[in-house]
């Protein structure tokens, strides 16, 4: 499990493009997006940084958090 610190998400639109997004890279994603306090947390993933990208290609900077 990882947490991602993401800006931007406002919307449940936001949450909602970010959660199938990182659904769709493995059945097994298990995906939590929490728009208050701009975290994404992620279970079972085997590339971290793939997910990262994605996120960002999103138009939702991210980043691993410390």
């Amino acid at each position: 499990m990882y947490v991602l610190n993401v800006s931007g998400i406002d919307c449940d639109s936001g949450v909602s493009k970010i959660t199938k997004s990182v659904q769709s890279m493995g059945s097994d994603e298990i995906v939590s997006v929490d728009s208050t306090v701009s975290k994404v947390k992620v279970e079972n993933s085997e590339r971290p940084e793939r997910v990262r990208e994605a996120v960002d290609a999103l138009g939702f900077p991210a980043e691993f958090r410390a």
